[in-house]
């Protein structure tokens, strides 16, 4: 046996000495021991960086990256930040990849140094078989190696036509990671497994413990409904993207929705993590002092509301 589960739902393969992915341990990237994923601010007096009795909530810190769609040039050292959102409550980070990817090398050492163990590292390599979407995947797969990264968020390419081709350099990098780095589908619109059928299809025949996926949250469950549904625990993390005013879980509106997602999730047994990846505030005139107190208030609807 090796990457391929033994059957649906939870139930992964047998391991063997030959194969990297078979010795992934899920145990290890349970909800409740992403701990290693922590990060460790330094001079934070009364910090604990013990297993938090909880659900994981991480800050992606694309949300608080101005450039993240323009430029793509990091706009603020991610070490500057670590001791302010340990201290008011994120587990951990999801890590853009150009925070650590494009910083120079000091604040690279502080990351590896202070951020390490890594929670999630957020990559858009690619995964045609071109020179260049090839390099991306290995300066990837060197970046969240260097920062022990627990899983790895990443997407595949647009174009039908290549599925294969994205399968095949899929699982070849797949080969290239820690055994025990979890790999995050997003399945982001646009992309070929947008739609939770074809995800499903996709994913039918990998071990569900080491290639999960991601769903997105706002205060409208229908499409999270949908991917629950067709891929039940292999959705093992979410991506909270409260960026409309209906979103905003401090209005009565926003809680009455949300209370819904909730539900939903607790109907599904959902058991994974979250990340705040975007919020209210995000455009052309965003303040990064804005963002962030909105990013604590989804923080605090999520710790909250999903235990």
């Amino acid at each position: 046996m090796s990457r391929f589960s033994c059957g649906r739902g939870n139930h992964p393969h047998t391991p063997t000495a030959q194969d990297s992915r078979a010795s992934f341990h899920p145990t290890a990237l349970s909800p409740l021991a992403l701990a290693p994923g922590r990060f460790h601010p330094p001079d934070i007096p009364g910090y604990n960086p013990t297993v938090p009795p909880h659900r994981p909530i991480y800050l992606a810190t694309v949300c608080l990256e101005r450039n993240r769609w323009a430029s793509r040039q990091p706009s603020f050292p991610v070490s500057a930040w670590l001791g302010r959102w340990a201290a008011d409550g994120f587990d951990g980070l999801e890590l853009w990849e150009n925070h650590y990817l494009l910083a120079d090398p000091a604040e690279q050492a502080r990351l590896q140094q202070h951020a390490a163990p890594l929670a999630i590292f957020n990559t858009y390599a690619g995964f045609a078989s071109s020179p260049a979407e090839s390099q991306q995947r290995a300066a990837a797969a060197t970046a969240l190696t260097r920062l022990q990264a627990a899983a790895v968020k990443y997407n595949l390419g647009p174009d039908p036509a290549r599925l294969a081709e994205y399968r095949a350099n899929l699982l070849a990098w797949a080969d290239q990671l820690p055994p025990a780095c979890r790999l995050l589908c997003e399945c982001h619109p646009g992309t070929v497994l947008e739609k939770p059928p074809a995800a499903a299809a996709f994913f039918a025949e990998l071990d569900p413990e080491r290639f999960a996926t991601i769903a997105h949250v706002n205060a409208d469950p229908t499409a999270l409904e949908a991917w629950l549904g067709a891929l039940g625990p292999r959705v093992q993390h979410l991506h909270l993207q409260l960026r409309q005013a209906q979103d905003d879980p401090a209005t009565l509106s926003g809680q009455e929705s949300l209370a819904a997602v909730a539900a939903l999730l607790q109907a599904h047994g959902f058991q994974g993590s979250a990340s705040i990846e975007f919020t209210r505030g995000i455009g052309p005139q965003e303040q990064i002092e804005t963002l962030y107190t909105h990013a604590r208030a989804d923080r605090a609807w999520a710790r909250a509301h999903l235990g």
